[in-house]
């Protein structure tokens, strides 16, 4: 995508040269007859990848724009270069010691214009690359103390509770007291939810730091599509017994293959079975249907639940959102969507739904089928 350069001249003759070089070379240009005209381009929304600016100018010159630029934060970073017949050492010293980028003098050469223009998007592509590489290094070291941190001690309650548990039930006949069995079960609940909660925090957090993209790309695989939907509904069987829910299944004869990476994709599909699951009437069925079409696999999850109201079908898929919640409790925190959304999306396809309240919640999962070439 060509970069986008914002420049700022009085002068129309000089003004439209510019921008011709610009354009011929390749970059997008938008143009302004002074410091207010650009200042109030900005505020519209506009974002340029750099600014270049004359000084003298009518109502408000090129000092006074690159101090309003710089004083507001979503601007700052914005490269800035000022051009001016003004070419004494000491204007050139005073453009730079408010920060300018570049001090460029009037009448410009096209080809050393360019060349400041260029070497100044490149530093700053330099600059981002850097400062993205760090955040990426901060996220992956995050990701992994919240494995060790999160899950680590879990393992030890889990299994260790797990142990006293089967003792206990084993001699239940000599446990007089009941509360200690009812306690137990509470326990045994509390600690099933907190695991799901950090391996949903984790999981999570591999999809923030951009995880799931570089391991599709390093160790991806080809996976027969009915297989990994069978496994998400086998895991969640028992939830659906619990909550007397029934599955109805359409799969087609021919075979469907996805690539990606099966824990996740497996991941994705079992939060969106599990939501179904969960917001469904008692004696419901929740409906699996996959399908081709074309190049693409469709996979649509249906259930006969509550739905979800209109104002909030925009926001459902943000952390910590759930429809209804003062109403209903779903026992989780609300990472289910947000997680399949961002599974999906790293395997290059597609989440969506449609919802209405009384009659259930269709969710739409479209991935690219997998070729060889």
């Amino acid at each position: 995508m060509p970069a986008t350069i914002l420049f700022v001249e009085d002068n129309d003759e000089l003004r439209q040269n510019a921008e011709m070089v610009l354009d011929l070379e390749g970059y997008t240009v938008q143009v302004a007859r002074d410091g207010q005209e650009a200042l109030d381009m900005l505020d519209e929304g506009f974002r340029p990848d750099l600014i270049v600016s004359d000084i003298m100018m009518p109502r408000l010159d090129g000092y006074a724009f690159f101090e309003a630029v710089r004083q507001q934060r979503h601007l700052r970073a914005i490269p800035f270069i000022f051009m001016t017949a003004r070419g004494s050492r000491k204007d050139i010293s005073a453009g730079r010691q408010l920060g300018a980028d570049d001090y460029l003098t009037k009448p410009f050469d096209p080809s050393e214009f360019l060349i400041a223009v260029q070497s100044r998007l490149q530093r700053t592509a330099d600059i981002r690359d850097e400062a993205n590489e760090s955040l990426n290094d901060a996220r992956r070291k995050l990701v992994e103390l919240l494995s060790h941190e999160l899950k680590t001690p879990l393992t030890y309650v889990t299994g260790g509770f797990a142990l006293l548990a089967e003792e206990l039930k084993r001699q239940a006949e000599k446990v007089t007291n009941q509360d200690v069995l009812v306690s137990l079960d509470l326990i045994q609940n509390g600690t099933k939810r907190l695991n799901r909660l950090a391996e949903q925090m984790v999981l999570y957090s591999q999809i923030l730091s951009g995880m799931p993209e570089q391991q599709i790309q390093t160790r991806g695989e080809p996976h027969e599509l009915l297989f990994l939907v069978s496994d998400a509904i086998s895991l969640l069987t028992p939830l659906a017994h619990a909550c007397q829910i029934t599955f109805e299944q359409s799969f087609p004869a021919e075979s469907l293959v996805v690539f990606g990476i099966h824990r996740m994709l497996l991941a994705a599909f079992s939060e969106i079975i599990r939501n179904a699951i969960q917001y469904s009437t008692p004696h419901a069925a929740v409906r699996l249907v996959m399908e081709r079409d074309d190049n693409w696999a469709v996979i649509t999850v249906t259930d006969q639940g509550h739905g979800i109201a209109a104002r909030d079908q925009a926001s459902i898929w943000e952390v910590m959102i759930q429809s209804a919640r003062d109403q209903q409790e779903q026992q989780g925190a609300g990472m289910g969507l947000p997680i399949a959304k961002g599974i999906i999306e790293a395997h290059k396809g597609s989440i969506g739904l449609v919802s209405k309240l009384g009659q259930g919640t269709q969710v739409t999962i479209r991935l690219p089928l997998y070729t060889p070439d």
